[in-house]
């Protein structure tokens, strides 16, 4: 975003807010066929003085038109909202194709409207998703899962699709096995994490509660009270026992299992070590019936990403940090 837009964060009076909108005023769709947009040099110009166009309206339903001036920590989280919802990404000048063409057909205020209207959408499913995430809550004790969809109770209800799309109003602390990307925001952030959630659960629903509560506190003994994820240890273990032959839904490895994976991975290179961590996750999906595309993507990609570990617990002859050894 050009220092030009930017300047609008740094607001202090109606001043900055007027002339946003004396120079955008009659920005809308394209006076004439062609592709290249009316009033603007460039698309990169044009997506900023749509951004004026839509921030200038912003400003004036915010303050319901009786104010003249407003602080610059709410001007910033407009703007900031307004990217979010547009799909404008403040750190590239780089507009998207079909951004700048639906800016020049429909008009800034009918594309911001239209797509606020998607985040309100994706609001609703937030719901949805977190009732599908409490159903399927595996029987297990943690703190940190029970506070985080506390948290996220009534999200909808909080949530401000309108000025501010792009925050989160609340304290997710429960992590999970693939974390989402930071670059997410808002609503897409949250139902991104209760979509993995939701797959993390439903692949512990497969096992039995008391052995899951069993391997769990053999990590630790107060295995409930930390910010731990509960997926990984169990999905661990069932690719340690595809690899060592042994019962997947047991999750339990005996020294002839271990001494099996010693012997199979001996000597691997870094990258067959991955491939065949991943064929073993494969594998545990298979004895579990698992055809949930991903679902098995997720545990095939833990499976891959434990080859440093593997490769430290070999040459250590130690699996049983990897593998947890139970009773």
């Amino acid at each position: 975003m050009g220092d030009e837009a930017r300047q609008v964060v740094g607001a202090r009076d109606a001043g900055a807010t007027r002339e946003a909108g004396e120079r955008t005023q009659g920005l809308g769709p394209m006076a004439a066929a062609g592709g290249e947009p009316a009033h603007a040099a460039s698309s990169v110009e044009y997506v900023q003085l749509a951004l004026w166009q839509v921030l200038a309206k912003q400003v004036a339903l915010y303050t319901m038109g009786e104010s003249s001036s407003l602080p610059e920590y709410d001007a910033h989280r407009l703007l900031a909202s307004a990217c979010f919802v547009l799909g404008v990404d403040p750190d590239d000048p780089r507009p998207d194709a079909a951004l700048v063409q639906a800016l020049a057909t429909e008009g800034p205020e009918a594309v911001f409207e239209r797509a606020v209207a998607q985040v309100e959408r994706e609001a609703a499913r937030t719901e949805v998703l977190w009732k599908d995430v409490c159903l399927s809550a595996p029987l297990l004790e943690s703190i940190a899962l029970k506070d985080t969809l506390e948290s996220l109770h009534g999200f909808r209800t909080r949530y401000v699709p309108r000025f501010f799309a792009h925050e989160v109003p609340a304290d997710i602390d429960y992590p999970l096995a693939q974390p989402v990307p930071e670059s997410l925001q808002g609503v897409a952030y949250v139902n991104a994490y209760l979509e993995r959630l939701l797959i993390e659960n439903r692949f512990l629903q497969r096992f039995d509660v008391g052995r899951c509560r069993r391997l769990l506190r053999a990590v630790h003994p107060q295995c409930g009270e930390l910010i731990l994820n509960l997926f990984e240890p169990v999905a661990a273990n069932a690719v340690g026992c595809a690899l060592a032959g042994c019962d997947v839904r047991g999750l339990q490895l005996d020294e002839a299992g271990y001494a099996r994976i010693a012997d199979g991975l001996a000597g691997c290179a870094p990258r067959v070590l991955a491939r065949k961590l991943g064929e073993a996750a494969d594998a545990a999906c298979d004895d579990l019936a698992v055809d949930d595309g991903p679902m098995r993507a997720s545990v095939r990609r833990l499976g891959e990403q434990l080859a440093p570990r593997v490769a430290t617990a070999l040459r250590c002859r130690s699996l049983e940090g990897v593998f947890v050894r139970w009773v």
